[in-house]
């Protein structure tokens, strides 16, 4: 753990707080200092050339056109991303929102859409696919580039308080599904005809390299591919878990995934998440 060298209290910008609480998402703009965005531009160029064990490309598994590169645990190989953690006001900003004392790292994750990528994000929610229980989660999506609304992620407003154990979605399209999800129990059905249908508010946000959506982890979200084909789609998402988050390992998550990697946690049914692996990056009584 650090002390933060940049600091910005939401604590007492009540609004942001009440916002989150509300709609299960906000935008927070010129967040992040641009000399992280700039390391983290290097990172990113450095995994896609040289991903890690948990790498997904989205459009090869789906044989669609572009690149969507998806991976996880990059701060535990580059060290830009390290830094990012635990130099950078990131973990302040998610305690601070979601009024918490303390936030652990669950997990970062690189998510590329190249010019001209037709894969699209299918609309899910994360608490789905997380070996957790708790309310005190929360997602940090960073802009590493410049993001029209019409390829940014959207968001359903409000649908955080839905509480939805949805049945899982493949990102790389149901044709290429490798069976890691295979046991999860979940059976809801997302509402996607409802929501593309207009029957519910939608969020969205121009985005600019610093800027960030910090969203709920029950919340639905889903965006387009990145049809653009002059303009790149980077973005950089930190998983933060805080007070009242405890370790359920249940059948289908990515804790299973993650252990075949290598990556296993160590924690017992229960247990806080606070370990090597999830390390407490930010606590106020520090």
């Amino acid at each position: 753990r650090r002390i933060l060298k940049h600091s910005r209290c939401f604590s007492a910008e009540n609004s942001i707080s009440k916002q989150f609480e509300e709609d299960g998402v906000v935008c927070l703009r010129n967040a992040i200092p641009m000399e992280f965005v700039e390391e983290l531009r290097i990172a990113t160029e450095r995994n896609m050339k040289s991903p890690g064990p948990l790498c997904d490309e989205h459009s090869a598994a789906s044989g669609t056109a572009g690149r969507f590169h998806d991976d996880q645990f990059l701060w535990r190989r580059h060290e830009e991303c390290k830094k990012y953690l635990f130099d950078s006001p990131v973990a302040r900003i998610a305690a601070e929102v979601m009024g918490c004392s303390s936030v652990s790292i669950l997990y970062d994750h690189l998510l590329v859409k190249e010019p001209g990528t037709v894969a699209p994000t299918p609309w899910h929610n994360d608490y789905s696919y997380w070996h957790i229980t708790g309310e005190d989660i929360c997602s940090v999506w960073l802009a590493l580039d410049y993001v029209k609304k019409e390829s940014m992620v959207t968001y359903v407003r409000g649908s955080h308080r839905w509480r939805m154990l949805h049945k899982i979605t493949n990102f790389s399209g149901e044709q290429s599904d490798d069976g890691r999800y295979e046991y999860s129990p979940n059976n809801a059905e997302i509402p996607v005809d409802a929501i593309e249908n207009g029957e519910y508010e939608l969020l969205g946000w121009d985005m600019e390299p610093g800027d960030v959506v910090l969203h709920h982890g029950w919340t639905i979200h889903g965006a387009s591919g990145n049809a653009a084909l002059d303009a790149r789609r980077r973005g950089y998402a930190t998983r933060w878990v805080g007070d009242d988050i405890r370790f359920d390992p249940r059948p289908g998550t990515m804790h299973y995934n993650w252990v075949e990697a290598g990556l296993d946690c160590g924690l017992s049914p229960g247990d806080k998440m606070e370990c090597d692996l999830y390390p407490v990056v930010f606590s106020s009584s520090e």
